[in-house]
């Protein structure tokens, strides 16, 4: 299938969906004040190829009488790809006491089967290898101040690698390699710390605000780590509402890994909203910097444009092959979007993004709420 069908086979996809979501919205709403929406997901990017599946999300308020926190919700997402590829994922965020208390989570499980051409010492080489992950977040938050909120963190990653997936010689370049890398499976397991702020008028779909997050994590052996290392992330969000129809937005997220850092506890391009158009897993570092910006305009009742464009760069390895394999300096990218308003009451958004990034990467998505 080209990407001139996919993508209109993706609107045909949205515009039944969200036309049947819209004539139920209002039945969707009961007296508690709970949302229910629903869609199918078609993605395509070089990592899954082409993936079909859905999205639901639940939105509730945990207490009828607190008019001051944002919804919480509860998604379950499913996808499986045309390359036999596949992700589910139940995220939580629960909102309680007048927005005092945050708490999130989520548990992942995922086979990705990667096939990667990389410039390696001057030729081109086909890394095919499948990544089988289970991921295990807890975050608890409690706020300081006004919009200042910290709190403590976990996380665990088990990951183990197969290299069944290409030709003999893939399956053999590509594990002889990973032995000459170190890369093996492992699990990482860390607590951490979590300081945030959050002026955002809507946290689902802001006009108006700053936020800013941080992540000190720490992978202890104690912990059951197989490697001992240290991590920070961070994410900084601002929004401008230029009048009712027309947004900027703005994101520059990160992160670096120092200590004994595994391959799969490298920083990820592609993760997070890092920035579309470019496969995940393909470049991989110690260090990640990416910037972004949105222009968002609400053309016509619930419909919407975006346009995007951001620059990132990833680096820093356990060694100099490393480095050469999987950095880059300069990784800019260029999309448009579609969107569509599932509920009004709730200012949920489904959402088509294309984008384009530098040496051929592209990618069409589609799931609900934007991607920052």
């Amino acid at each position: 299938m080209d990407y001139k069908n996919l993508f209109l086979c993706a609107i045909t996809i949205l515009s039944l969906s969200t036309l049947v979501i819209a004539q139920a919205d209002d039945s969707l709403v009961v007296p508690s004040s709970s949302t229910f929406v629903v869609m199918p997901l078609i993605n395509n990017n070089p990592v899954m190829k082409t993936s079909f599946g859905g999205i639901g999300m639940y939105l509730f308020d945990a207490n009828k009488k607190d008019t001051i926190s944002p919804p919480s919700t509860v998604m379950l997402m499913g996808l499986y790809s045309t390359n036999k590829s596949y992700i589910f994922l139940l995220p939580t965020a629960l909102f309680l006491n007048d927005d005092y208390f945050r708490i999130t989570g989520a548990v992942m499980t995922s086979r990705i089967n990667n096939s990667f051409v990389y410039d390696y010492e001057g030729n081109d080489v086909t890394l095919v290898y499948s990544e089988l992950r289970w991921m295990y977040i807890a975050e608890f938050s409690v706020q300081l101040l006004n919009n200042f909120y910290t709190g403590l963190m976990y996380t665990g990653f088990q990951t183990k690698y197969k290299f069944d997936e290409g030709s003999a010689d893939e399956n053999n370049i590509t594990q002889s390699l990973f032995n000459q890398l170190g890369v093996e499976d492992n699990f990482t397991s860390s607590i951490g710390v979590k300081l945030s702020y959050d002026s955002r008028d809507y946290i689902y779909n802001a006009s108006q605000g700053f936020n800013g997050t941080l992540r000190s994590m720490y992978f202890a052996k104690w912990l059951g780590s197989t490697n001992e290392y240290a991590s920070i992330a961070y994410d900084f969000k601002y929004y401008h509402s230029l009048d009712s129809n027309n947004v900027l937005a703005g994101m520059l997220s990160g992160g670096n890994s120092v200590g004994d850092v595994p391959f799969s506890g490298y920083q990820v391009y592609g993760m997070r909203s890092s920035l579309r158009g470019y496969p995940t897993g393909k470049y991989r570092g110690e260090n990640m910097l990416a910037l972004q910006v949105e222009y968002r305009w609400n053309f016509y009742g619930r419909w919407g444009l975006v346009g995007f464009a951001g620059i990132g760069s990833i680096w820093g390895g356990e060694n100099q092959q490393t480095e050469e394999v999987f950095e880059k300096q300069s990784l800019p990218s260029v999309g448009l979007g579609l969107r569509f308003m599932l509920s009004e009451e709730r200012k949920i958004n489904a959402r088509i993004d294309y984008a384009w990034g530098k040496d051929g990467n592209e990618g069409l998505y589609l799931s609900i709420m934007e991607a920052f």
